[in-house]
């Protein structure tokens, strides 16, 4: 069974640097950039990334201006046995939030990652949750608010519309007569796409489909119609919900059982399988930990920048002395070069002697040169 499962996520998978993992985006899902956190993310193997991507390789959500969630998957997957295997690219870049996907411009470094601590495989992958530290401020924003477990119910209970948003696949795989798992034909999105949905109980979800996943206790169920909503490549993107006016984080975009995923899944249960994702109060711990990073960081960064701006200060206060130094021996040594050119002649008038110095000096009127 449990083989039965990890093969089931790989085929629900979309590629990310040469690897699958599971992810989602929406069927049919429209352009929507009303959320001004979601971001595309890239991979590089180097430093310094290229001018343009062909697209977006998974997505996240800029919870502040230098921190930013996205899926652990994106750094590692579980093979045949269940084991955790690294996958992560060199480096990662983030794209400025709803940019056109594969326009890096202004994208900016991860220079730290903090991968859930609760990142495991149990018959289905659980805690798929990442933080990641910015090298500078991709937009000045604030933090975002984040989804309680009391804010949950509330949630559940009144049936508050969430929205997925990413980067990922959009249209059906499959065409007319073709049996699943049907391949890859088209592209990621360019744009930010989201589909629209509500919490609902895992209970609700299990009547639906009408198997058991006892393993999804802690995770939130996101209520699916007949046809699924998770797609590949969207990996990282976030489940928002506006929440007394505020836009307000849940969790990144949802891993799928059985679900339809636009024509990728084998293991289709007709019903649009379950689709779960780890709640971000799970995570608070991995968040604290960046948090605290980032201080360090921008302390030390703050460090450099006195030391710079001492550095400068001295180096001009250095450059105004040598400066005035030269100045008062170029005027010293003139005037003692006009000191050297100047002569000494003696005039008498009568009985009155005068003596009149000057580079070329001449008696008054009534004198004459002895």
């Amino acid at each position: 069974m449990l083989k039965r499962l990890v093969v089931l996520l790989s085929i629900l998978a979309i590629s990310l640097f040469g690897f699958s993992a599971s992810s989602n985006a929406g069927l049919n899902a429209a352009i929507d950039l009303t959320n001004p956190r979601i971001v595309p993310m890239y991979g590089s193997n180097t430093v310094v990334p290229p001018n343009m991507a062909v697209d977006a390789n998974y997505s996240g959500f800029l919870y502040s201006s230098r921190i930013v969630f996205s899926a652990a998957h994106s750094e590692y997957y579980f093979d045949n046995n269940g084991q955790k295997i690294d996958r992560a690219p060199k480096e990662i870049f983030v794209g400025k939030p709803n940019s056109q996907a594969g326009d890096l411009l202004g994208a900016v470094r991860v220079i730290k990652r903090f991968i859930a601590k609760n990142y495991r495989f149990d018959s289905a992958t659980l805690g798929d949750f990442v933080v990641y530290v910015l090298e500078k401020d991709l937009v000045d924003i604030d933090e975002a608010k984040l989804l309680t477990p009391e804010i949950e119910k509330e949630l559940i209970e009144s049936e508050t519309p969430i929205k997925m948003h990413g980067y990922g696949e959009y249209l059906d795989r499959c065409l007319p007569g073709e049996e699943l798992p049907c391949t890859f034909k088209g592209k990621k999105t360019d744009l930010p796409r989201s589909l629209t949905s509500k919490l609902i109980n895992l209970k609700t979800a299990e009547k639906i489909v009408g198997y058991e996943r006892p393993q999804l206790s802690t995770s939130l169920i996101i209520n699916n119609g007949k046809a699924g909503f998770g797609c590949g490549g969207d990996s990282g993107g976030s489940i928002t919900a506006s929440y007394k006016g505020e836009l307000l984080y849940l969790a990144t975009t949802p891993n799928g059982m059985n679900g339809y995923a636009c024509g990728a899944s084998g293991f289709y249960d007709g019903k649009g399988g379950i689709n779960y994702s780890s709640a971000v109060y799970n995570h608070l711990d991995v968040i604290s930990e960046a948090k605290e990073f980032l201080v360090g960081v921008i302390a030390e960064e703050n460090r450099l920048r006195e030391a710079e701006k001492a550095a400068k200060a001295e180096a001009e206060a250095m450059a105004a002395a040598e400066l005035k130094a030269k100045q008062e021996a170029e005027a010293k040594a003139k005037a003692e070069m006009a000191a050297k050119s100047k002569t000494t002649i003696t005039c008498a008038k009568g009985k009155l002697i005068k003596k009149v110095t000057g580079a070329n000096p001449k008696c008054p009127t009534g004198y004459k040169k002895k």
